[in-house]
């Protein structure tokens, strides 16, 4: 392999597919399938995605640098307090090598972030693109933290994105929207097509922005309303009924709100947050 002492090879300029390629074959490097790895080359929309992240906020943090396409754009936004976190060991060296002394970077999960070690008084803002065998794991983690963040721009699988910006009573709408219209509401940006990766997916991708409200939510709290509507979504073919019933959970509440009959995807939000405040913790 390579030595990545040296100086990166492309620093300052944008990695094209040709750069990209070039560069992962001088340093005997591959795009992990462990890591979920698939490098967005199409500068225009990298540059999309960098103008759909706002300005001004505390603190920013970049989930999944990879080699730097999109961490590039940032810098040149010229975004303050600002963290590269990656789990790839081969990444994070890229990532020292291109912008050391740019921005803080760090091997961490994102899923497991806690955002209130970034946090100043001042709230800040995530984006990346995520790997997407676990960009639920990632949303969900961010929705937990969201008390400091204001918002979230994630590149992610176009069918995740729809799921994810779904409305109640809708077929795609699920535990992960549902949480995420808790704390304020998401919009799915544009489509992103395969061949604009290296490797390229098998599937399209999507840019999804997420905008979170204030609120003093603790992470329990979610977590415990991300139970509850887990649970509403876990047998999407069988009625209220039969799901409380599968799950232990007493069918007063349903009867009390005239639903038995219903089955999840039917239910208004204001349905479904009335069920959580009956049944809660107490499942």
């Amino acid at each position: 392999m390579a030595a990545f002492g040296q100086p990166f090879l492309f620093a300052g300029v944008a990695l094209n597919l040709a750069e990209i390629k070039k560069y992962l074959a001088k340093a005997s490097l591959h795009a992990d399938r462990k890591f979920s790895q698939n490098f967005l080359f199409n500068d225009d929309v990298l540059h999309r995605i960098i103008d759909l992240v706002p300005s001004g906020k505390g603190f920013y943090v970049e989930i999944g640098g990879g080699l730097g396409s999109l961490t590039e754009k940032a810098v040149d936004k010229g975004l303050d307090h600002f963290t590269v976190i990656d789990l790839d060991e081969n990444m994070l060296k890229i990532l020292e090598s291109r912008f050391s002394g740019k921005a803080n970077i760090v091997c961490q999960d994102g899923s497991k972030i806690d955002f209130y070690e970034y946090y100043k008084d001042v709230r800040g803002f995530v984006f990346g693109n995520l790997p997407y065998q676990v960009s639920s794991l990632i949303m969900m983690n961010t929705c937990f933290e969201s008390r400091y963040l204001d918002g979230a721009v994630f590149l992610l699988q176009k069918e995740v994105a729809q799921k994810f910006a779904a409305l109640p009573g809708t077929r795609d709408f699920g535990p992960v929207a549902a949480l995420i219209r808790l704390l304020g509401h998401a919009e799915y940006e544009f489509t992103v097509h395969a061949e604009d990766f290296y490797p390229a997916p098998k599937v399209e991708s999507a840019v999804l922005k997420v905008t979170f409200e204030r609120h003093d939510l603790a992470k329990n709290e979610l977590s415990a309303f991300a139970d509850t509507v887990r649970i509403l979504f876990s047998n999407r073919r069988k009625t209220l009924q039969n799901v409380f019933k599968i799950n232990s959970i007493n069918t007063a509440v349903l009867d009390k709100f005239g639903i038995a009959s219903k089955r999840a995807e039917e239910l208004d939000w204001e349905t479904i947050l009335k069920i959580n405040d009956e049944i809660g913790r107490k499942k």
